[in-house]
């Protein structure tokens, strides 16, 4: 199987080079590096193509320069459509693989036809003061004991459950599926709630990676701001809904389908509280729709920021 790797650079000159490093250094070889960077303003550009002729890399590893700034998920995106190979592992610019990640995990998929995604474990190091932490979700699913996970379409499992960072895909996957997303759609919900209506989402219960942690991580900091709270769950419905109607065109079971309605509904009604205050929305929420939340808590940290304002 050839292996493709997708990067997503902007402003990483810190840090990308110790994960190039960490991928050249994998005891699989991997025939093929894509690189999409998003108008960096710093040295990154500079020094990937200076790695890249230094290892004798050219025509494997390639990095190519937006011609305008996409944003995160677009560009990431933009390096996948570039991948040729049968897997395709998804990679940040700023962590550290282990040796054995790509042995390991295409190993699993080579082994297991059914497996589309595969996600890993990781283990988090800090690299600034201000770092985030490792979300408690995260923590909660870890089992570091090497085991591989079939996860099924249940209300545990529609809310993204490992980092896209550890994620590799099958090119077929992406094939299936790309025509459904939409831009500003984070490539790694994305491909977790499609693999999962495919039945083909799974995880692997050991650390592949260290994850470095840092005053920059896109997807950590708490939302603490109203507006960006009610963004992010405005964004949450537009991908449950795009996800129904993926789940409708491969006809799903009815179960699978009523699942993805409530969680529809459910943020609805989470926008309607933030947004309008509409704050007897609660009751219902608390006692209905209690199961629609990535974290219970949010439920009343919600109603105390609609009080707030």
């Amino acid at each position: 199987m050839k292996i493709s790797v997708a990067i997503a650079s902007y402003n990483g000159e810190k840090y990308i080079i110790e994960q190039l490093d960490s991928i050249l250094g994998q005891t699989l070889q991997i025939d093929e590096v894509i690189i999409c960077d998003d108008k960096s303003s710093d040295r990154t550009v500079e020094l990937v193509e200076g790695f890249i002729n230094a290892q004798g890399l050219s025509g494997k590893w390639l990095i190519k320069v937006n011609t305008e700034n996409l944003g995160y998920a677009s560009n990431f995106v933009q390096a996948v459509k570039k991948t040729s190979g049968d897997l395709i592992f998804f990679c940040d610019q700023d962590d550290i693989w282990l040796p054995e990640r790509v042995a390991i995990m295409a190993g699993l998929m080579e082994a297991q036809p059914n497996i589309l995604m595969l996600g890993s474990e990781s283990e988090s190091f800090a690299s600034s003061e201000d770092a985030p932490s490792v979300a408690s979700w995260e923590r909660k699913r870890f089992k570091r004991d090497n085991t591989l996970e079939h996860l099924k379409f249940k209300a545990d499992n529609i809310f993204i459950g490992c980092q896209g960072c550890s994620m590799c895909i099958r090119k077929s996957l992406w094939q299936m599926i790309e025509d459904y997303w939409y831009p500003g759609w984070a490539h790694d919900e994305f491909v977790w709630k499609l693999a999962l209506c495919l039945d083909g989402a799974y995880i692997y219960h050991g650390i592949t990676l260290r994850r470095r942690l840092h005053t920059s991580n896109v997807t950590m900091h708490k939302m603490r701001d109203l507006a960006k709270r009610i963004k992010f769950v405005k964004d949450l419905k537009r991908s449950h809904e795009a996800t129904l109607t993926f789940a409708n065109k491969i006809h799903m079971e009815k179960s699978a389908v009523r699942l993805l309605v409530r969680n529809i509904e459910a943020a609805r009604l989470r926008i309607d509280l933030m947004q309008n205050k509409k704050l007897l929305g609660t009751l219902k929420l608390l006692f209905c729709y209690f199961d629609c939340y990535h974290s219970r808590k949010s439920i009343l940290v919600e109603l105390y920021m609609a009080i707030k304002g």
